[in-house]
C-alpha cells in the first residue's frame, strides 16, 4: 500500500461524494484509481457505493505535518483529528509534489497530475514566450520569468498553457440525480481568486464563492451543502502568509493556526450531519535566516554560465546558454561541489522526471536546465531576480525535506 499523495485527494473526494468522474489524459489520476482511493480512505463502501453525504476538501496553504504536530497544543480540533487519523492509511499524512510550492501543488491537487505533466513546475519559470535559446552574454533578470501565481506581464492563456483537465471539469452528477441547477462542486476562498491565472490553471470548472475572512468560509460551505452541492473545496491561505512574513515559529503563525482551528470546529458544527471533511495542505515550511542565504552574485563559480534564474530560493531553476546539455552538466557539477551538504539534490533537466513526474511539452519548454533543491534551511537568492522582500522572507519552502514534503491528511465527520 503506497503512502497517500496530494494528487489523489480531490478525485477521491469527488467520487466519495457520489459524483461521476470521467477519465482524463493518461498522466492524470483515473476514475478507477479515484474509486480505489475513496474506498481505501472510507469514502465509499465495500459495495463500491458512494455515501450520499457531502464532502468538504479543506486545503490549508503552508501547513506541514511537522509544524502541526509541533504546535498541536494550540489547535484542539486538529489535534483530535490527528489522533483519529493514527490508524488510517498514512497515519494522518500525505506527500505533496516536487517542488513543494503552491502553484505546483494546487495544480497537482486540482488535476490529479504531477507537475511534469501540467508544466506548473515552480513559483516562477522562464517565460515560455521568451524561449530557451538564451545567448551566452544574457544576465539573469526578473523580467525573464513568468510567475505561476500571478500570471502578470507577457503571460500565456493559463487555460491553454495548462491544458490537463481539472477534476472539476471531469465530474458530473450521477444520471439519477435531481434535474436542477445545483452545481456538482463549488470552491470557497478570497473573492479575488475568481478567474485568477492560478485558478484558471489549477481549479477551473467550479463556481467560486468569495469570502475574504476565514471565519466566513464555514458558513458558505454549509449553505452550499444544504443546497445540495455534493463537493466543496475550501481554501485557507492565512497561515502561509504569516509564515512567509514572520516565520512559522512566530506568534503571528500561531494566531493563524488558532483561527484555522476555530474555523474547522465551526465547519463541523454548521455542515449537515454526515458531511465528511478532508483536510490537507499543499506544502510545509522551514524558517531560514541571513546566515543561511547564499547570494548567487557573490559566488562567481556558481554564477558562471547561468543566464536565467527561476523557481524559488529553496528549489532554484538555472538556465544555461542555448540550453546546452554539456553546459548544464558542468553547471550541475560545480553546484554540487560548491554547495556540498547545503544541497539535498542537484540535477539536470534530463534527470528531473524522477522528481517531478514524466515531463511533457509544457514543462520541457520552461523547466530549468539545472535544478537545485536545498538542504536544512538553506536558500539561494539572486538580487537581480528576487525582490528585497523575497530575499528577507523568513518562512520558505519548495525543497525536498520532510518538513516541506509531508502534509496532513485528516478526516472528520459531522
Amino acid at each position: 500500500m503506497s503512502a497517500p499523495h496530494l494528487r489523489q485527494v480531490l478525485a477521491a473526494a469527488a467520487v466519495g461524494a457520489g459524483l461521476t468522474l470521467r477519465d482524463g489524459p493518461a498522466e492524470a489520476i483515473t476514475a478507477a484509481e479515484a474509486r480505489a482511493t475513496a474506498a481505501e480512505w472510507g469514502l465509499r463502501g465495500a459495495d463500491d457505493a458512494a455515501d450520499p453525504d457531502g464532502v468538504v476538501v479543506v486545503l490549508v496553504d503552508g501547513l506541514g505535518l511537522c509544524q502541526l504536530q509541533e504546535r498541536r497544543g494550540h489547535a484542539p480540533t486538529l489535534r483530535a483529528w490527528l489522533a483519529d487519523a493514527a490508524p488510517a492509511p498514512g497515519g494522518g499524512s500525505a506527500h505533496t509534489c516536487v517542488p513543494s510550492t503552491t502553484a505546483a501543488a494546487l495544480t497537482t491537487l486540482g488535476t490529479g497530475a504531477l507537475p511534469g505533466a501540467t508544466g506548473m513546475v515552480g513559483y516562477c519559470v522562464l517565460n515560455p514566450r521568451l524561449g530557451r535559446d538564451l545567448p551566452t552574454d544574457t544576465t539573469p533578470d526578473a523580467t525573464q520569468n513568468l510567475c505561476l501565481i500571478t500570471w502578470e506581464g507577457r503571460a500565456p492563456d493559463p487555460r491553454r498553457w495548462q491544458d490537463v483537465p481539472t477534476i472539476f471539469e471531469r465530474i458530473s452528477s450521477p444520471p439519477d440525480a435531481a434535474a436542477d441547477q445545483t452545481p456538482p462542486a463549488v470552491t470557497i476562498g478570497p473573492a479575488r481568486f475568481a478567474g485568477s491565472g492560478l485558478t484558471e490553471a489549477a481549479l477551473r470548472g467550479a463556481h467560486h464563492l468569495g469570502a475574504d475572512r476565514v471565519e466566513d468560509r464555514p458558513g458558505l460551505a454549509a449553505d452550499a451543502l444544504r443546497r445540495g452541492v455534493p463537493l466543496v473545496y475550501l481554501y485557507v491561505g492565512e497561515l502561509d502568509h504569516a509564515g512567509h512574513r514572520h516565520g512559522w515559529r512566530s506568534k503571528h503563525w500561531l494566531e493563524q493556526l488558532e483561527r484555522l482551528d476555530a474555523a474547522m470546529a465551526e465547519l463541523l458544527r454548521r455542515v449537515p450531519a454526515g458531511t465528511r471533511v478532508l483536510l490537507t495542505a499543499d506544502h510545509g515550511m522551514v524558517d531560514t535566516d541571513p546566515a543561511h542565504r547564499i547570494d548567487l552574485t557573490e559566488y562567481p563559480e556558481l554564477a558562471r554560465d547561468v543566464v536565467a534564474v527561476a523557481g524559488e530560493p529553496r528549489f532554484s531553476q538555472l538556465y544555461v546558454p542555448h540550453s546546452d546539455p554539456e553546459a548544464a552538466a558542468a553547471v550541475a557539477a560545480r553546484w554540487r561541489e560548491v554547495l556540498g551538504e547545503r544541497a539535498l539534490w542537484v540535477g539536470t533537466r534530463a534527470q528531473a522526471a524522477a522528481r517531478i513526474g514524466p515531463i511533457g511539452a509544457r514543462a520541457d519548454s520552461v523547466l530549468g536546465d539545472v535544478l537545485v533543491a536545498m538542504a536544512d534551511n538553506w536558500v539561494v537568492v539572486d538580487p537581480r531576480v528576487h525582490s528585497a522582500g523575497a530575499i528577507a522572507m523568513p518562512g520558505v519552502h519548495g525543497s525536498l525535506t520532510d518538513a516541506e514534503m509531508t502534509v496532513p491528511l485528516l478526516a472528520a465527520r459531522a
